[in-house]
């Protein structure tokens, strides 16, 4: 499947988009709510890397082809319980994230790792802000 950048972009303008992924860095930085909720794509990365997507998360995070990653495996590598909560907030259901999560994940973790590894959290922190409009 052949990465539209224009269909990413589209897709990152919808705020039930942006609400899944904020939700869901949230949840990665360990805080749902207080605490900052410091975007966390290292911790993301970590979580879907240990739960059994590590050569689909290094394509993204290394400087060759994305592998693409479907609704189902985000599902399961992330638990219901985190999916579930950052669904509820979107105002979606934990199927609907998962598969929204799958179109644009594999694009922002390329995006946000350039030269083929993570970006210093300051770094990080921009870059969700412009992702995010803020």
């Amino acid at each position: 499947m052949a990465v539209d950048l224009n269909q990413i972009m589209k897709l990152m303008s919808d705020p039930q988009i942006q609400s899944l992924l904020k939700g869901l860095f949230s949840q990665m930085s360990g805080g749902g709510g207080g605490g900052g909720g410091q975007a966390n794509l290292s911790g993301l990365v970590d979580q879907l890397s240990k739960s059994g997507l590590g050569p689909q998360v290094q394509s993204w995070v290394g400087t060759g082809k994305n592998e693409d990653v479907t609704g189902a495996q985000l599902q399961q590598a992330l638990g219901g319980g985190t999916l579930e909560h950052v669904a509820e907030e979107a105002g979606t259901t934990p199927r609907q994230a998962a598969d929204d999560l799958a179109k644009v994940l594999p694009e922002i973790v390329n995006q946000a790792t350039p030269q083929g590894q993570m970006p210093d959290p300051q770094q990080l922190q921009q870059m969700m802000g412009k992702l995010f409009g803020q």
